[in-house]
């Protein structure tokens, strides 16, 4: 049984990581959803069968849920909005808790490698891709995700798209640095040079803090009988970097005022000024998504929201809404809610205080500032390899 469940795992990470198949064969795009529906009856009857329940854990799903139920009866305007939205913020909870159970418990060292190779060949083709795209031919870019930024391609493989790749190839270098032990050079040059050819600033600003974080984590410094290691440091650079890149991802979120995250944000925020909605949000499913605008949320009523976004919600953003999940979270279930959110998605309740855990807390949170951390591929491939925000290096062949 385990061998099937590591197999259930690949196969998860792997169909993730190529949606560019979805493009030419619309089923694969829910194939994804599918196998996770496997993984969480699975991991359910484990847990069932051997018992592995973790107070702890339990006690901070039940304030969870009952912050939810408040919520909802203090907020209520529409049932079908607030069941629709639920699969919103359930999914990255069932990916974080029974994935993560899964791999912890089943994963093979054999298919973490060999998705670990898969995810060299995927950025080796971006070079291809990238080549082919920018200087052969331009109308190629319509067989990828019709991706540019200053008249450049950017490279998104078999990912579909670019955001993905680059997240595929950061993470990557974390993999092979910390699970992996990937001595190669060239490897991680490979994923650098990846994520500059996506043209994703955010991720980029990311691999320079991890390379700081390793270059901190291997070096001590030594004056006469005095031995200083600068990993310590990092308890004080954590919490500069997290409200370093809090600053920074509210300036990209308003900085294009032509898009949906920056009218979003902008018309958003003041509503954080009521004390009712800083403490328990406007209630889930009533801004930012697609089931607030077909069910009419009355929160748009309250803030100059513009039509045309409402009309990008509700179609061509169905499964990513205004994308800055934070945010988002923050709106809909205050301040209150969404710390317990992350709280119960991190496992912070149960999870021991490494360097590595703080580092895996202050990535995931702060991707979720600026990206839809329901919709990306990335929230498999972390989760398989780091579960429970976990590093677990694999045993030497």
């Amino acid at each position: 049984m385990g061998r099937a469940y590591s197999i259930l795992l690949f196969l998860l990470c792997f169909v993730a990581s190529t949606q560019l198949i979805a493009k030419y064969w619309t089923p694969y795009l829910y194939f994804d959803d599918a196998l996770l529906l496997i993984c969480v009856v699975a991991c359910l009857l484990d847990l069932v069968l051997y018992n592995s329940f973790s107070r702890t854990n339990v006690a901070a799903i039940i304030f969870l849920f009952g912050f939810i139920a408040l919520s909802f009866l203090v907020n209520f305007y529409s049932i079908n909005a607030f069941v629709a939205k639920l699969t919103y913020y359930f999914k990255p909870l069932f990916v974080f808790g029974f994935v993560s159970y899964l791999s912890n418990k089943y994963m093979r060292d054999k298919h973490k490698r060999l998705l670990y190779r898969f995810f060299i060949l995927v950025c080796l083709f971006s070079f291809v891709e990238f080549y082919w795209v920018q200087f052969v031919d331009f109308d190629a870019i319509h067989y990828f995700s019709f991706s540019h930024r200053n008249n450049f391609y950017r490279a998104s493989s078999v990912t579909w798209h670019p955001i993905s790749l680059a997240l595929l190839a950061f993470f990557s270098i974390i993999i092979g640095k910390e699970i992996i032990g990937d001595r190669r050079k060239w490897v991680y040059l490979v994923f650098v040079i990846t994520v500059v050819l996506t043209g994703t600033r955010f991720v980029m600003l990311l691999t320079v803090i991890y390379f700081g974080y390793r270059f901190l984590m291997r070096k001590r410094f030594i004056f006469q009988s005095y031995s200083f290691s600068t990993k310590r440091l990092l308890i004080f650079l954590f919490p500069m970097c997290f409200l370093g890149i809090l600053i920074l991802s509210s300036y990209i979120n308003i900085k294009d005022y032509s898009s949906l995250r920056s009218v979003s944000f902008r018309t958003g925020m003041p509503l954080l000024s009521d004390p009712k909605v800083l403490t328990l949000g406007t209630g889930i499913g009533s801004f930012g998504s697609y089931e607030s605008v077909v069910y009419e949320s009355d929160v748009y009523d309250r803030i100059d929201f513009p039509e045309h976004f409402k009309k990008i919600m509700s179609e061509a953003n169905k499964r990513t809404g205004t994308e800055n999940f934070f945010f988002m979270a923050l709106i809909e279930l205050g301040v209150v809610g969404a710390f317990l959110y992350f709280c119960v998605l991190l496992r912070i309740t149960n999870s021991k205080p490494t360097y590595f855990f703080a580092l895996y807390a202050l990535l995931v949170i702060c991707l979720a500032f600026v990206y839809p951390i329901n919709a990306l591929p990335y929230l498999y491939l972390i989760n398989i390899f780091f579960p429970y925000g976990k590093k677990i290096p694999l045993r030497r062949t």
